[in-house]
């Protein structure tokens, strides 16, 4: 259920950059999620970047369109019960990554890992609970 959005103002980053950074992002995503699994589920993975109007974007009560500064946001989505130190990884990795790609300050930055419940979580319309019990099962311990 690797998913990862990010919120970009349009027009500010040429788009060569932003097809690295979602290529990269998918690899580090997968590789991050399922460490062991060899050859990892890259098949599993959705990257893709949101690009709002700069007049559409504030940051710090100013709209980048009247000088307001771009500051890119992502979100990242994982199933439940993974550990925290894991979690952490994919907030630090996917910041390193737009930094790296986006030449972002990294203080300018913000991320969001959501935790989703597996049995709120589809996979071609069935819960992730059902369709991937047996890898949480090994996640479990």
């Amino acid at each position: 259920m690797p998913i990862v959005q990010f919120h970009l103002v349009a027009d500010q980053y040429p788009d060569e950059a932003v097809a690295a950074l979602l290529e990269a992002a998918s690899l580090f995503y997968v590789q991050a999620l399922y460490p062991t699994v060899s050859p990892p589920p890259l098949e599993r993975v959705r990257a893709f970047a949101t690009n709002v109007p700069a007049h559409r974007w504030a940051t710090g009560g100013r709209l980048v369109s009247d000088g307001g500064t771009a500051a890119p946001w992502f979100t990242c989505i994982a199933l439940e019960g993974r550990p925290a130190g894991q979690l952490q990884a994919l907030a630090a990795g996917f910041t390193d990554l737009v930094e790296r790609h986006l030449g972002c300050e990294r203080s300018l930055i913000r991320g969001t890992v959501m935790q989703v419940a597996p049995a709120l979580w589809s996979i071609g319309g069935v819960p992730a609970s059902e369709a991937r019990a047996s890898e949480a099962s090994l996640r479990a311990g």
